[in-house]
């Protein structure tokens, strides 16, 4: 696909298809929802100039390190994450780690995010 036609994607769904390299949606500036669960992803960095993008599913991808979501910070819109099944979802206080990077979540793995999540995140240290 041509840069231009990238730029109009909205939802792109990618699910299970053994991606490694997912550096062309750095391209799709104005996706919405991206779903890249069953993949070999290792990398958030790609999203970084997604601005627009409001749900990303990563379930059971390749993602090891929390300081991945340091590239999501500034996604004014994301409220939707899935990240489980993942090498990174296993890491002490995992949940609350995410909510402190990314405040505006609503959902994670698909559980409503609670008000006392939030507390409890305020009082984590963020990934370096």
């Amino acid at each position: 696909a041509r840069c231009a036609s990238l730029v109009a994607v909205r939802n792109l769904n990618l699910w299970g298809s053994n991606l490694h390299d997912i550096s062309v949606i750095a391209k799709c500036s104005n996706v919405e929802v991206v779903s890249l669960s069953v993949n070999q992803v290792h990398s958030l960095a790609c999203f970084a100039s997604c601005k627009a993008l409001q749900e990303l599913y990563l379930r059971k991808n390749q993602v090891a390190q929390l300081e991945e979501l340091t590239h999501l910070i500034d996604l004014p819109r994301l409220r939707v994450l899935w990240l489980a099944d993942n090498p990174c979802a296993s890491t002490p206080s995992y949940r609350q780690v995410v909510l402190r990077c990314l405040p505006k979540l609503t959902k994670l793995d698909n559980v409503d995010v609670t008000q006392e999540e939030r507390t409890q995140a305020d009082d984590v240290a963020l990934p370096e």
